[in-house]
Parts: C-alpha cells; sequence; structure tokens
C-alpha cells in the first residue's frame, strides 16, 4: 500500500535558493517560491530574469445541488487571465466569463493566512479572500450581463472549521531538481449564496463542498498539463481528490496527488491520465499501485485558445463525473458513482 509522509510545513517553499521537498500537514507562511538558485542551469542568470518564470495559478471550486463550477486565476510575467465557469447539474447549460489582464494588474498572494486576489473591471468582478487565520476563505463574483452571457453574482465562503475539512501543501520537482511547484490545497464544506439569469437559491453547508487551490511553479516555455478534481458529499461526509500528471521524474516519491476523506488527507501515488477518444471522451485515471480506478466522463467542455505573436494557450475546463474506486492509505474503498468533478487539459507555450 503506497504511503508518502506529512510532516509539518516549512515557513517557506524555499529556504536559502534550496527547495524545501515534501508533502506537508498545512500551508506556508511565506507562499513565495522566488530565489531558488540556478533553476535554469549553471548559467550566471540574474535572479530577477529567473525569478520572471515563476507562474502562478489560484483556483476556487464549488459543488452543490444545484450547481458546480470554478473561479481561476492565473498570472504569468507578461499576461495574466480569469475564467469563471459554472454548469447548472440539473439543465447542463454553461456559463463562463473570462478576461484577459493586463501584466502585474493582479499579484500572487503570499501570505495566505490574510490575503486578497481581486479582478476588477466595469462589467467582471472576481475576488477570493484567504483568512486562513479566520478559518475561512471567501469568494466573490459579479458578472454583468450581455448579448450571449446573462447576469451572475455569487458570495461563496467555505467553513475551514466544519466537519470534514482537509489540507495538504507539497513541494515537487518541476522536470528537474533544479526548480520546483508548490502548491496548498483545501476543501470544506461550503456556504452561500448564488444568483444567475436561471435561478436564485442558497447554499447549504450539509449538501455542499468547496475546493481552494494555489500553485506556484518554475514553468517551462512550453507546459502541458492534465488535472482532475472530484469534490462533493457521500454519505455525509466531504470526499474530496486531486489527480494530475506527474511533474517529476522522482514522482513516487514527489507529487501532489492526494484525497481527502472525512477530514483526513490520504497521500496517493502517481497516475496515468490518458484520452484515447479525445478530451470530449473518457478519460482513464490509473496507477499501478491499484489504489485509483477511474474513469471521467466529461458532460460539458467550456475550451478556449489563444495565440498572440509568441503567446499560446489551449485550455479545456470540463465538467463530468467520475465512476470507480479509490483505497485510501489505510485500505478503505472509495466507491465512486456519477460523482461530479472538474477536469482541465492545459497547453501553455508562453
Amino acid at each position: 500500500m503506497y504511503k508518502r509522509e506529512i510532516t509539518p510545513p516549512p515557513d517557506a517553499p524555499v529556504k536559502d535558493g534550496k527547495a524545501q521537498f515534501g508533502t506537508f500537514s498545512g500551508p506556508f507562511k511565506n507562499f513565495d517560491i522566488r530565489g531558488l538558485k540556478h533553476p535554469f542551469g549553471s548559467l550566471p542568470i540574474p535572479q530577477f530574469l529567473t525569478n520572471f518564470r515563476v507562474r502562478g495559478m489560484v483556483r476556487f471550486l464549488f459543488c452543490s445541488e444545484e450547481n458546480i463550477g470554478e473561479i481561476e486565476l492565473f498570472m504569468g510575467g507578461f499576461f495574466g487571465f480569469m475564467e469563471t465557469t459554472l454548469w447548472n447539474r440539473r439543465t447542463k447549460k454553461r456559463i463562463a466569463y473570462r478576461r484577459m489582464l493586463a501584466p502585474r494588474s493582479i499579484r500572487m498572494p503570499h501570505n495566505l493566512f490574510k490575503s486578497i486576489i481581486a479582478c476588477r473591471s466595469h462589467s467582471r468582478f472576481v475576488r477570493i479572500n484567504m483568512r486562513l487565520y479566520k478559518k475561512v476563505i471567501h469568494a466573490d463574483f459579479d458578472f454583468l450581463g450581455s448579448d450571449i452571457r446573462p447576469p451572475c453574482e455569487a458570495r461563496l465562503a467555505m467553513n475551514l472549521d466544519g466537519p470534514g475539512t482537509a489540507e495538504i501543501a507539497t513541494v515537487v520537482p518541476y522536470e528537474i531538481k533544479r526548480r520546483c511547484k508548490a502548491s496548498y490545497k483545501v476543501t470544506a464544506p461550503l456556504h452561500g449564496r448564488m444568483t444567475t439569469f436561471y435561478d436564485d437559491y442558497n447554499l447549504s453547508e450539509q449538501t455542499s463542498v468547496g475546493f481552494f487551490e494555489i500553485t506556484e511553479a518554475y514553468l517551462s516555455l512550453r507546459t502541458k498539463l492534465s488535472m482532475l478534481n472530484g469534490f462533493g458529499m457521500l454519505d455525509g461526509k466531504v470526499v474530496s481528490f486531486s489527480l494530475s500528471n506527474s511533474t517529476s521524474r522522482d514522482d513516487y516519491r514527489y507529487n501532489e496527488n492526494v484525497l481527502f476523506v472525512d477530514g483526513k488527507a490520504y497521500p496517493l501515488p502517481p497516475v496515468k491520465i490518458t484520452r484515447p477518444y479525445g478530451v470530449e471522451g473518457q478519460w482513464i485515471i490509473q496507477d499501478t499501485e491499484s489504489m485509483i480506478d477511474l474513469v471521467f466522463t466529461p458532460v460539458s467542455d467550456s475550451p478556449r485558445k489563444l495565440s498572440i505573436v509568441i503567446l499560446r494557450t489551449d485550455y479545456h475546463t470540463v465538467y463530468g463525473t467520475f465512476e470507480g474506486v479509490l483505497l485510501t492509505g489505510d485500505n478503505k474503498k472509495i466507491v465512486l458513482k456519477d460523482y461530479p468533478g472538474i477536469g482541465k487539459k492545459i497547453l501553455l507555450r508562453i
């Protein structure tokens, strides 16, 4: 049975220019990977230039009986973007709001215990308020309607003091040990209110779940990522998981995969994600430890493509359902059927 040691977190993912690789029980006091020594070889490249290759992403995912969706904010060196997508789980209707962001218009938060990241314009407003010292993460958005999109607004809050809350942080090598990727993930019951053109309702902590993730990495010029998140209530308990393709050659020892069950975090082994029938066909997720055997069936794809000079993005944010089995580190079987989740297939050339 696969196990990965979970230790208390260091103050920061990088100390004295070296990455603090490992899996940790909570957030870093200073979530900042800048300052890594020689991340791109032994050439005397100034640190401010290597820091420019650090990319950051913040995601707030939410799932209730009515809707499932995601707020994503991506920060690159000379561009960024915001995307908020939500689906009605009964009608399968999708609404997506997007906005390209100017360089340095938003910055990655480094103090997760008290930080705000926001994107504002005349017709688009998104804010994620991280207040871990008060055991809460808030997310707000307000989008004006247009000819092709209805108005939509929400006020959501993850209760990190609620039953079923679980968290984990990781620092893993990114392709080589000179570069790293750091992340913090937490799942918790969710409450709030959401209003769309189609409905207006309250979210209850008894039936709604949130998943928050923040990531920083020294990304390559060309990056390919596949990520999957399942989250919801199973037999009255919060059950969430996060799976992605490996970025480390030593992925058995260092990876980000995790299963959260009723307030406990179980590290998972590396997985292989295949799409034999394309993005809109079934995704197959398996490992070599017989702990993960899942099929992700897409319901609705929200694609985005952009090509400007040297910048190219090919994004797919997919709402779907999981079927299959997961095993915890203590050999407990989690059987999933028609379980909600979101998958992402990402190609970046920046």
